[in-house]
């Protein structure tokens, strides 16, 4: 399979997949898409660790997966004005 990372159409094809196949991993907190060396690529964020045998695949469709653990997500609260 092709490692190259595709164009931007494979790599929303593969994006939605990879939405598609993580849904039940409650760690998941984010599917975007990224650039790993000028090519595109699939970025999963992940709050925690994923567990050893969590279905983390590292290609969809010859797109590179890209998994980050960055922690909870949380929305902000309005800054007071100064």
């Amino acid at each position: 399979m092709a490692r190259d990372g595709g164009d931007l159409e494979r790599a929303r094809a593969a994006k939605a997949e990879a939405k598609r196949l993580l849904a039940r991993l409650e760690t998941v907190c984010g599917v975007g898409i990224t650039r790993v060396a000028g090519h595109y690529a699939v970025k999963v964020n992940l709050e925690t660790e994923p567990d050893p045998d969590a279905p983390l695949p590292e290609e969809i469709g010859g797109v590179p997966v890209v998994v980050h653990v960055v922690g909870r997500i949380r929305k902000q609260g309005r800054r007071a004005a100064r």
